[in-house]
């Protein structure tokens, strides 16, 4: 961005020696990974950093004051991220280009259940599969699909969890090809639990049709349905049924504009 280079050369290794201890002190209760990709942020992502807080959540903290860092940027004529993002990393997924953000929480039960798909995501803890945990903003019963998924182990089922309104491992995105991802990973469904799997962009077992008047998510290969289990802990793919509650589902941030006219999602 502000005209260096970088050359990958066969078979070089790059090393970084990491300190027994920090010699920095701060202050008790701050977060300093999150400071620092937070002022990381604000000083180069541009109109894009709203995508990086939705996904860690809007409560930035004190991060401190940037404006030496933008300065600096705007003295070595640096270009925008948009640049970066059309010039150096054009296969990156972009959250803006989405169908729907935030949330996929469940609507069943007697009274709204409230589960929220919930999942870490982390690369490595992928082919996990995918749960449902409460949706932790509004307490109670409300619930997300959830997935505590760490990096190299995918596989595991995604589960629900209580809706926590904070973006992590309840933010999904449903992207204009019928993925529903995080980051690098989609819903996978092979026909047993519904993981967690690299994206691959060819559809098949990662494409989701969502069905915004029925509130049903529905698998596009085997034409099965995303449904909370009677016991609230775990999500099933069931026959699709208008009159089986548990598979209704609600995504955040939908707009049915943005879905690809040439796409059945």
């Amino acid at each position: 961005m502000c005209g260096g280079t970088l050359e990958i050369i066969p078979c070089s290794h790059v090393g970084h020696v990491f300190r027994s201890r920090s010699p920095y002190k701060w202050r008790t209760g701050v977060n300093v990974l999150k400071r620092n990709s937070i002022r990381l942020a604000e000083v180069w992502l541009d109109d894009y950093k709203k995508y990086y807080y939705q996904r860690i959540g809007d409560d930035l903290g004190d991060y401190g004051d940037v404006s030496s860092r933008k300065e600096l940027r705007k003295r070595l004529s640096c270009k925008p991220f948009d640049w970066y993002i059309k010039n150096v990393y054009p296969e990156l997924f972009v959250p803006g280009e989405a169908v729907a953000s935030g949330e996929v929480r469940n609507l069943g039960g007697e009274s709204p259940s409230k589960m929220c798909l919930d999942s870490a995501a982390r690369k490595g803890d992928y082919h996990k599969p995918i749960g449902l945990y409460p949706c932790h903003n509004q307490g109670g019963n409300q619930m997300c699909l959830d997935s505590a998924a760490r990096k190299g182990d995918y596989h595991k089922p995604i589960g629900l969890y209580p809706c926590h309104n904070q973006g992590g491992n309840q933010y999904w995105l449903l992207s204009k090809e019928g993925e529903i991802r995080r980051d690098e990973a989609c819903l996978d469904f092979a026909g047993r639990d519904v993981v967690l799997y690299p994206c691959h962009g060819s559809k098949g077992n990662q494409h989701w049709i969502y069905d915004e008047d029925l509130r049903q998510i529905k698998h596009g290969i085997s034409g099965k349905c995303l449904q909370m289990s009677s016991d609230r802990e775990k999500v099933l793919m069931s026959e699709c049924s208008q009159s089986e509650s548990n598979q209704k589902w609600k995504f955040a941030n939908y707009d049915p504009s943005k879905v690809a006219k040439d796409s059945d999602v």
